[in-house]
């Protein structure tokens, strides 16, 4: 427990270093932040899974994309949930994404709080935390929408895929 917040502070203060905030308290997300923001929340719950004592996941540009979709919708929506307004699924959003494979979990959260501090509601949740540590799961995206007030809408997508996967590089999202 100790080595997770110690993780979580580093990160926390790794990610505030390249964060503007010129309100207080409301985080703002640039586009030049986005592999960073991803490929933390990737480690984070890497961390978890090693704790649990299973295999790390890979960051997939499928899953991200699904994420980032849906993030804008459930803002349009108004509505942090699970359901598209075109009353899809994650599972459908994420094969419309060119994922194959089986959704494992998806995590949802309408929040001013960066991505350290939604994961750290979201491991603590006994659902989400069974979907970041499922055995079978292989791969990770995440995906967000801000408005301009700064309320952030934040999905994390979990799954395994059955065929190879478009892994998300520093680069490639």
């Amino acid at each position: 427990m100790v080595r997770i917040v110690a993780l979580l502070l580093a990160a926390a203060l790794g990610l505030s270093a390249c964060t503007t905030t010129p309100t207080p308290g409301v985080v703002r997300i640039t586009a030049g932040q986005a592999n960073s923001i991803r490929l933390n929340q990737l480690d984070l719950v890497n961390t978890v899974r090693a704790q649990a004592g299973v295999p790390p996941l890979t960051l997939s540009a499928q899953l991200s994309a699904a994420a980032d979709t849906h993030a804008l919708d459930i803002a349009q929506q108004l509505r942090a949930w699970n359901f598209g307004s075109d009353r899809s699924s994650p599972q459908a959003r994420a094969e419309r994404a060119g994922f194959v494979g089986l959704v494992t979990g998806e995590d949802v959260a309408e929040t001013f709080m960066s991505n350290i501090e939604i994961f750290q509601i979201w491991a603590a949740d006994p659902r989400a935390r069974q979907a970041m540590i499922d055995p079978t799961s292989t791969h990770m995206g995440l995906g967000w929408h801000q408005e301009v007030s700064g309320k952030i809408w934040w999905v994390m997508d979990i799954g395994a895929a059955t065929a190879p996967v478009l892994v998300a590089t520093a680069g490639s999202l």
